[in-house]
């Protein structure tokens, strides 16, 4: 099939249906009828000679050829994006873009509020998509077009893979406000030896091994309690609120979830812990000026803590 043959913007409407997952939802951000957008998706289904959704239950659901190519048509579709934006420059006020970001979940309370609310108000055609990236395909995802920009800690990435870091914070102490060891400790004093006294809840997203604090603390030969594994500082800090665990999070999230009258908060006593958290974009996105314009609202949301 020959390129010439295909309407470029039949694509632009496979793209969009695939990510809203609603035929009404995808005509709305289009402003075209919902017939309008059915008949382009047939149009297409006949170029590729292949089914690309199907009705599930009220709504609908992507093929399995409709899930091969949204990556490739998704990739697509970035890279012409980025050549008009290149050519055109990037007016926040006119400019219609759906930017993407990559963030791991502690990060989301930290950076969306400030970041959302700078996007919005700079135009009204500007949107913005955060999600879990997976560390190991970052630098693919970034090179297809799948991230504009991620937030993550220090990663072994390629020399061609631009980043900077954003963001150094420091790990906090939390435990319920009526924790009776606390309550002791504040007579005797807070230290090493005391954190070391609580139980706590450990925070990764691996399935195993050390966090950050735990590395710190092997080091030093010493070691905590760990009664309870989880994925979410959210989950952690629920645990936190209702038991005698204790969590460490970066101060950060918080300060920015915590309920001041719930939490007892307090250093973490391992004073040369920091957490750095790095930006990395595109190597092609060197040029784009809508890029160029996102990587500066981050570091303006971002900049009181660096």
């Amino acid at each position: 099939m020959h390129l010439s043959r295909i309407d470029l913007n039949l694509l632009v409407v496979f793209d969009t249906v695939f990510a809203a997952g609603s035929l009404t939802a995808a005509s709305r951000k289009l402003n075209l009828s919902q017939p309008a957008v059915s008949h382009a998706l047939a149009r297409l289904r006949d170029a590729f000679g292949e089914p690309l959704f199907e009705r599930q239950g009220r709504g609908i659901a992507p093929t399995p050829f409709a899930r091969s190519i949204a990556g490739p048509v998704r990739e697509a579709l970035s890279a012409m994006e980025r050549t008009f934006g290149q050519a055109a420059g990037f007016e926040p006020t006119t400019a219609e873009r759906h930017f993407r970001i990559g963030l791991r979940e502690a990060l989301e309370p930290s950076v969306l509020p400030e970041l959302s609310q700078a996007v919005c108000a700079a135009g009204p055609r500007l949107s913005l998509a955060s999600a879990r990236h997976d560390r190991p395909r970052l630098e693919a995802d970034l090179a297809a077009g799948e991230f504009d920009v991620a937030l993550d800690v220090l990663l072994p990435v390629a020399d061609r893979v631009p980043h900077e870091r954003v963001l150094t914070d420091r790990l906090v102490v939390i435990a319920r406000k009526d924790h009776p060891r606390l309550r002791r400790m504040k007579r005797s004093g807070w230290s090493l030896d005391a954190y070391l006294e609580l139980e706590h809840v450990q925070v990764s997203s691996r399935r195993r091994g050390p966090s950050l604090e735990d590395v710190a603390l092997q080091s030093l030969g010493r070691t905590r309690r760990i009664r309870l594994r989880c994925q979410s500082h959210s989950a952690a800090c629920r645990v936190a609120a209702s038991t005698d665990l204790a969590a460490t999070l970066p101060e950060r999230y918080a300060h920015h979830v915590l309920e001041s009258d719930r939490y007892r908060v307090v250093a973490l006593p391992l004073a040369d812990i920091r957490l750095e958290t790095y930006m990395y974009w595109p190597a092609n996105a060197a040029s784009d000026a809508a890029n160029r314009w996102l990587r500066d609202q981050v570091r303006t949301a971002l900049r009181d803590r660096h």
